[in-house]
């Protein structure tokens, strides 16, 4: 049911990647939607018994329990209490098979990582019956500050005209933290050969380097999930060296950029 004119509709963002969650809120922040998070399925499920929300934002993969199951059992009780919230699965996955994967556990709708700002107000335009249209992109920002050989130019240019240079330097500096983990918890994975987490990993580091324009880390991302598929262990784990090199390289230019 559309929100009144002066009510704030309540959005609930399921998401463990940190760097995506502050994407996402600085994206609604603008149009004053109340907004909580929560980092993984069990949590959105207790935050959906407890709190009635115009609209969910769900991860599909995330840590204790997933955002298909979590979708499964938010539909169970509403087939108790009445009433159906929209669930958007946010994820990095975007395959048919993918998409009528959560169509299937009974989600409504699908967005892409990284986030698309014009697509994500067309959905939420669609599901909360609202006119958020995408505002005039006069926002200052110093996009030589951050040029070089790191950052995808196109990217960069379009990050600090939705956010701003403040909105970025803080972006970025969750994005530093984010990064250094799933960095370190692939090297763990891969002495494992843990497949799955390493392909969730993965995922997460190439869908927050995606959203601050890191295009190196995204590359060696896709180029490391190619190898996971073919299950190359050997190549995957000197492959894997490199990435933290790079890492490392990169993470210290970041760092100097935002101590200026």
């Amino acid at each position: 049911m559309p929100e009144g004119k002066d009510v704030p509709a309540k959005i609930l963002i399921a998401e463990d990647n940190k760097v995506n969650t502050k994407v996402l809120l600085l994206l609604l922040a603008q149009y004053k939607f109340d907004c909580d998070t929560v980092e993984n399925g069990r949590e959105a499920v207790e935050a959906a018994k407890k709190t009635h929300y115009n609209l969910i934002l769900m991860d599909v993969h995330m840590p204790k329990m997933d955002g298909l199951e979590a979708t499964q059992i938010i539909r169970q009780q509403e087939k108790a209490t009445g009433g159906h919230v929209p669930i958007i699965a946010v994820t990095a996955l975007s395959s048919d098979d993918d998409k009528q994967k959560c169509l299937n556990a009974g989600m409504d709708d699908h967005i892409a990582k990284p986030i698309d700002r014009d697509i994500l107000y067309v959905k939420v335009n669609h599901w909360l019956n609202k006119s958020v249209e995408t505002k005039a992109d006069n926002t200052d920002f110093d996009l030589a500050h951050y040029e070089g050989i790191w950052l995808d130019p196109e990217d960069l240019k379009r990050i600090l005209e939705h956010f701003g240079d403040e909105n970025y330097d803080n972006l970025l500096r969750n994005y530093l933290n984010s990064a250094e983990n799933y960095v370190e918890m692939l090297e763990k994975l891969l002495s494992e050969r843990d497949k799955f987490q390493c392909f969730r990993v993965i995922q997460e580091l190439n869908s927050a380097s995606a959203d601050v324009g890191a295009r190196t880390i995204c590359k060696f991302c896709r180029e490391l999930n190619d190898m996971l598929a073919a299950a190359e262990w050997g190549e995957l784990e000197e492959h894997y060296k490199d990435l933290k090199e790079t890492f490392e390289e990169f993470s210290k230019f970041l760092k100097e950029k935002l101590a200026d």
